[in-house]
């Protein structure tokens, strides 16, 4: 298999490798978000079990009714609780959780059903929202208007969930992606740097031809972007012993059966000349309009 073939299957392995990398992370990262909306959900049930009694008591509700009545509103209660906290199995954030207590009266409004709305940030994730109506008997009308929804949360940056999540499939194709990455790198500067030493190649000043490659290259091994008809007039002058090729010589290779080329070969050298001089420590001279030279420069 060729250098270049190599190089740039490098390259799309690397592209390739970068991707999935992306993809079993993004996949990683939104599993680990739902386990813990889970983990959410399931301390938010046992906490709620624990603590029926306290929450749901006559008292309790009478209370939560007296003060709807009052602000006209919602009571809206948000806090930290310990036995909610410890019923999580993830323990790196039990630390930044709470429960969300919402208490709606429906005589205050057009919704029956209690439903939270906390506006939740970038970092917070929130668990599924439970609804307890009051059941009390008739009689007791206050109480059988009341109505309650509880809600868990945990504060979870982004660097909280990478922290937690399966991340050994993305960093081991992000590893593979960084030693393709360094294999195309070494292919384009160290194998292009040892081309000299193939023996199908000719050195001429500073500038290196390799046929096999059918590539000029730089002392330092950077290649040398040339045209077709450029890399072609350049071989030749190479492959000259002299370094000397006379105008009809170039025409007849280049454009053979053109019965005038004279502007064409004009309009390729005006363009190559930059080319070697600000690359190399060559130049392209002319010998008496009839020929053309390529020698090296004197520094």
């Amino acid at each position: 298999m060729n250098t270049r073939l190599t190089a740039n299957l490098s390259v799309f392995s690397t592209f390739a490798l970068l991707l999935l990398s992306f993809s079993f992370g993004f996949h990683s990262y939104s599993k680990t978000e739902e386990a813990i909306v889970s983990d959410l959900n399931q301390a938010l049930q046992r906490t709620i079990m624990q603590k029926s009694n306290l929450w749901m008591s006559q008292d309790t509700l009478q209370t939560y009714s007296r003060l709807s009545t009052v602000f006209g509103n919602p009571i809206y209660i948000e806090s930290y609780n310990k036995e909610f906290s410890e019923a999580l199995n993830f323990s790196e954030i039990k630390e930044k959780t709470g429960i969300i207590v919402q208490v709606k009266n429906k005589k205050e409004t057009a919704n029956p059903l209690p439903v939270t709305n906390k506006k939740l940030a970038d970092n917070y994730l929130a668990s599924d929202t439970v609804i307890w109506i009051s059941a009390t008997p008739k009689a007791n009308t206050q109480l059988e208007d009341i109505g309650i929804s509880f809600q868990g949360y945990a504060n979870c940056s982004p660097f909280i969930i990478l922290t937690l999540m399966n991340k050994t499939f993305p960093l081991l194709f992000l590893f593979l992606a960084f030693i393709s990455a360094a294999g195309f790198i070494y292919l384009h500067r160290y194998k292009s740097m040892s081309c000299h030493e193939n023996k199908n190649t000719v050195v001429y000043g500073n500038l290196i031809l390799s046929c096999d490659k059918a590539s000029f290259y730089k002392k330092d091994g950077e290649k040398l972007k040339l045209t077709p008809q450029q890399y072609e007039l350049m071989e030749m002058f190479f492959r000259s012993s002299t370094h000397i090729l006379s105008r009809s010589e170039i025409c007849e290779a280049l454009w053979p059966g053109k019965i005038n080329a004279d502007e064409t070969l004009n309009t390729l050298i005006r363009r190559l000349r930059p080319l070697i001089e600000d690359n190399t420590n060559l130049k392209i001279t002319t010998d008496r309009g009839r020929a053309y030279v390529l020698e090296e420069t004197l520094v």
